[in-house]
């Protein structure tokens, strides 16, 4: 009987090593989880900057182009360069029609940033619209029809307009399309109309758009490399 009672205590004093490591680890992962809880700031803001790759200062160029997308702040903010007599003219490509805007009952995103533009001042003999023929549907495609037109006018310089934290992207796509033409590219980044770089993760339009930029950004430069 003796013997099977310390056959007993020996095997819960055994098992008390493993509930002591389990303990330290949890309060490990807590303590970790707490540290990186309160510096999550400066981390979070450096996940949204790498994205932004803006040029401080803008010169004058031959034309501005704006991506097609955000059409609440890009074209706007095309025109605002414009007015500021940054360039002469302002170029965009046209997109292609979704089904529901091919049934009238959406208006395309080209459509809607142009008449925004021309609304804010852009007279409509300075307002280029590209691929007309042949609609874009990313952005690789916009940049292939700025090439062209480029080449097409004989211009060398020029200042891509898009949201702000697509411009890092954006850059990249831009300056492999052009490559050889020497072309000076400035690229401006329209501001987020609801976050930006220093709180993106605090509403749910940036979570969704960092995530979505970091999925194509990777995605492009296994593509495209």
């Amino acid at each position: 009987m003796s013997e099977v009672l310390d056959k007993r205590i020996e095997k819960r004093g055994n098992s008390h090593p493993c509930l002591v490591w389990l303990g330290i680890f949890a309060a490990v992962l807590l303590v970790a989880g707490l540290l990186l809880y309160s510096v999550r700031g400066p981390i979070l803001r450096r996940v949204g900057g790498y994205l932004v790759n803006t040029d401080t200062t803008l010169n004058k160029v031959d034309v501005i182009f704006v991506l097609n997308g955000d059409y609440n702040t890009r074209p706007f903010y095309a025109a605002d360069l414009y007015e500021q007599r940054n360039a002469p003219r302002i170029a965009i490509a046209q997109a292609e029609s979704s089904p529901a805007e091919q049934l009238g009952l959406v208006e395309n995103v080209t459509d809607i940033a142009v008449r925004i533009m021309l609304s804010d001042g852009v007279p409509d003999d300075d307002l280029y619209i590209l691929s007309e023929s042949h609609p874009v549907t990313s952005t690789f495609d916009e940049a292939a029809a700025l090439r062209q037109f480029m080449v097409d006018h004989n211009y060398d310089t020029l200042i891509l307009v898009t949201s702000e934290m697509h411009t890092r992207r954006a850059r990249w796509i831009f300056e492999k399309e052009l490559e050889g033409l020497g072309i000076n590219m400035q690229v401006a980044g329209a501001p987020h109309a609801r976050f930006d770089a220093s709180n993106w993760w605090t509403v749910e339009d940036g979570l969704i758009f960092v995530n979505n930029e970091y999925i194509k950004l990777i995605f492009y430069l296994i593509k495209y490399r």
